[in-house]
């Protein structure tokens, strides 16, 4: 299993909080989620530095597994990340704010001013939606 984490930039307000809090439990009664619906995190790091943002778990499509994933289960969790993506991006749009996405532990993009990067966008979600397009078609 891996995890998207979208991590706030910057020091959290008060109204970002709640609107982030509110943004989890909508996300969690708009449909079924593969895994769990994506959870509010609010932590500190080592040094003491507090960051808030979205965790959302999904079974891993890398190598060596890809193979092996369902198509089905593979295109829900597409469905559930740009869900979760275009949420943020309301959020970041109505307060202001940027985030940070990571995927497996690596930066894959940002999405700031209410928009995806090309990162975000073009590499993650589009390459998925591409590879598995093309998958569908040689079946």
């Amino acid at each position: 299993m891996d995890r998207l984490v979208v991590a706030l930039e910057g020091n959290p307000t008060t109204s970002i909080l709640s609107a982030m809090r509110a943004s989890a439990e909508r996300l969690a009664g708009r449909r079924g989620w593969v895994i769990d619906p994506p959870r509010f995190l609010d932590q500190s790091d080592a040094s003491g530095a507090r960051w808030v943002g979205f965790g959302l778990q999904l079974y891993t499509a890398l190598p060596p597994w890809g193979d092996e994933i369902d198509p089905g289960v593979d295109r829900a969790h597409l469905e559930e990340v740009k869900e979760l993506a275009g949420e943020v991006c309301r959020l970041s749009e109505e307060h202001g704010v940027s985030f940070q996405v990571e995927f497996a532990g690596e930066l894959v993009g940002m999405v700031e001013r209410g928009r995806m990067d090309s990162g975000l966008e073009d590499t993650l979600i589009g390459e998925w939606e591409r590879t598995l397009n093309h998958a569908k078609r040689r079946h």
